[in-house]
């Protein structure tokens, strides 16, 4: 074997013992390196989802939507009595879950309070067609662009909003709403 092989062959293996006690040291004193414990158990006992911008004290920003018909609706012009509106889409649990509330409540306070859907990810077809099969009669509107959601700072659906007629924010519930928590939102409209 030739001088010159050997030296490449001892220059190879002195780099490799190298590099192997490199790591093997890195690997040994590496207390930088957070560890894990995964789990199967979640605590959802929260007033709700801590993502979405606080928006109590705000005002509802003036957006054009599309409703499921396909005409231009202004959210201002949603401001001639108080207002619900609940951010929701089809295959989201939660808003399936809260909209016969939302549809009783539609009911029960039609004539004293306006509510609105703010569908975020559905066609104007599979908006309607799920939302009859829950008895909903309010307006449903489709945030086709992400425009309503990105400057209200909502991360997450579902999301109820209780706005009064001059378009300030004075109750919002991220997450499922109850029937009760709807009621409530509604009755501090009415004050």
């Amino acid at each position: 074997m030739p001088a010159r092989t050997r030296f490449i062959k001892q220059a190879l293996i002195v780099f490799l013992v190298a590099l192997l006690g490199f790591v093997a040291t890195r690997i040994v004193n590496d207390k930088d390196t957070p560890s894990y414990t995964l789990s199967n158990s979640i605590d959802l006992s929260g007033d709700g989802i801590g993502t979405n911008s606080l928006l109590i004290g705000s005002r509802l920003p003036a957006i054009t939507l599309e409703n499921v018909d396909g005409q231009e609706v202004s959210t201002q012009s949603l401001l001639s009595a108080p207002l619900i509106i609940n951010v929701w889409y089809s295959t989201c649990e939660p808003c399936r879950r809260e909209l016969q509330a939302l549809a009783n409540a539609d009911t029960q306070y039609r004539d004293q309070v306006r509510i609105v859907g703010v569908n975020i990810k559905d066609s104007a077809t599979v908006a309607k067609k799920f939302a009859s099969q829950f008895g909903v009669d309010f307006e449903l509107l489709l945030d086709k662009n992400g425009q309503f959601i990105s400057r209200l700072g909502i991360a997450t659906a579902p999301v109820t909003l209780a706005i009064d007629p001059q378009g300030v924010i004075i109750g919002q519930k991220a997450g499922e709403i109850s029937a009760s928590e709807l009621d409530k939102l509604v009755k501090e409209l009415l004050k």
